[in-house]
């Protein structure tokens, strides 16, 4: 009996730390509403089939009328490919999840992604400090405790002027429901 209940205080702290790193697009979304109040096309890299809850949360947080791009990779040594499908679908920026293996704030393939989606003209925004020295422009969350770091190139510009792009349309799985923005799920691999 004593194994049951260990294993199950396990499984709900485990299910805890998912939903603070969902709730971690909250402020996110917050801070690039601000930042680009026009922008509503977010790009993801991940192994969707690992990550679709984080996917979910970050639906639920840009709200209706945003679409996510999401480029599905398992592996690092895609990320130019999956950068280049976000650029090629047009995306405003793309978003790090926090717990995704390997596209993450801080792994290899976030930074080969964030390297090349930056010569494409696509900023990248992440939940930790991390993400920053990865060359994303900004980064709020929980792993920022809830302050909004900005990345040295960016301190005392008034605005970030990015190129006005239209919203991609075809997908190999289009996700929709109310409240929450459309997914578009692309292969990268």
């Amino acid at each position: 009996m004593n194994r049951i209940s260990t294993s199950l205080a396990v499984a709900v702290a485990a299910f805890a730390g998912l939903t603070l790193q969902a709730e971690d697009f909250q402020p996110l979304m917050k801070a690039t509403r601000t930042t680009w109040p026009e922008k509503q096309h977010i790009g993801v890299i991940c192994d969707y089939n690992a990550s679709q809850a984080q996917v979910m949360a970050l639906a639920k947080a840009a709200g209706e009328g945003s679409l996510i791009t999401v480029a599905d990779t398992r592996r690092p040594e895609y990320a130019a490919s999956a950068a280049h499908l976000i650029a090629n679908h047009k995306a405003d920026y793309l978003v790090l999840l926090p717990g995704d293996r390997p596209f993450r704030d801080g792994s290899f393939g976030a930074t080969l992604a964030i390297s090349q989606l930056g010569l494409r003209g696509v900023p990248a925004i992440g939940t930790t400090a991390v993400a920053l020295k990865q060359g994303a422009v900004f980064s709020v969350g929980d792993g920022t405790q809830g302050e909004v770091l900005v990345t040295d190139r960016l301190i005392g510009t008034v605005d970030v002027i990015l190129p006005n792009r239209a919203l991609a349309q075809k997908a190999s799985l289009v996700l929709r429901q109310e409240g929450m923005a459309t997914i578009a799920v692309h292969s990268a691999e």
